[in-house]
This record gives C-alpha cells, structure tokens and sequence, in this order.
C-alpha cells in the first residue's frame, strides 16, 4: 500500500471518528445527559460505573501495548491506534472528572483532581511526536488511577 493511500486511510479513520464522537454529544446532550452540568448523585454514580468499566478496558490496552513490540509498517499504524485509544482513555476522565465534581464534596478532592490533571496530560500525550515514548509508565498510571476510581464504588 503506497504512503499516500495510507494517509487518506488514516485522514478518514480520523475524520469519521471526529464526527462520531461529535454527534454521540450532540445525542447525549439532546437526552439530557450533559457531563458539565450539576446532576444527582444516584444518577452519577451509575454514569461512574459505567465509565469505569470503559476507562479499565482502556487500561488493558494500554499495558497490553506497552508490553508488545511492534516494528515498520505496523509501527505506524500501531502509533495512530495508540493515540486514539489514548484520546478515548483521556475522553473519558474529563466525562468523569464533571461526574466527580457533581459528588464533591462526597470523594476526595486529590482524586477529582488527578483525574483533571492526568486526562489533561493524556489529551497532550495524544498529540506529541514521541507518544509511544514513556508507555509502560503511562499505563501503570493509568492502571493506579483505575484502581482508585474503583475504590470509590
């Protein structure tokens, strides 16, 4: 496959996922479920579970990745998936994050927190030219801040 038609294959895995997680908002929104708006705590603490059990599968990936080599041309689309799934992890932790603050003062204020601070940290790391760089450790935080999240239920 030549490096443009992989390109145009990439641009549209790209494109087609920006406009399915566009609309997925749009539709949520549209339902009543809005993240960034104050909701009840039953209400949250379903979304949390649910949320969890996402952002643990993004954890077995992570470490499923740092933990498997791959080289040349796999390498590159091996990088593109790993920065979706690192976008999709980091998605995640801010709907938690608005999930958290709705039960604050209830959990602990370093947890809401350090899930702003690494879901921040994980939308840059999406975007850097070394992500692959630094993924072992990635993942064991990743897995840490899963456990602590599970605690909470």
């Amino acid at each position: 496959m030549s490096d443009a038609i992989s390109f145009h294959a990439v641009s549209l895995v790209a494109t087609a996922r920006t406009a399915l997680q566009a609309a997925q908002k749009i539709g949520d929104r549209r339902a009543g479920r809005d993240a960034s708006e104050q909701q009840p705590a039953d209400d949250v603490w379903f979304d949390l579970e649910v949320l969890l059990r996402e952002l643990q599968t993004h954890v077995a990936r992570l470490r499923l990745r740092a933990a498997v080599g791959v080289e040349d041309v796999a390498s590159a689309v091996q990088s593109f998936e790993d920065r979706l799934l690192i976008d999709d992890f980091a998605r995640v932790l801010d709907v938690m994050h608005q999930k958290l603050l709705s039960l604050y003062p209830a959990v602990d204020e370093d947890l809401v927190e350090d899930v702003r601070r690494f879901g921040v940290a994980a939308h840059a790391r999406a975007l850097e030219d070394d992500a692959a760089d630094g993924s072992t450790e990635f993942a064991i935080e990743a897995a840490r801040l899963s456990d602590r999240l599970a605690e909470l239920g």
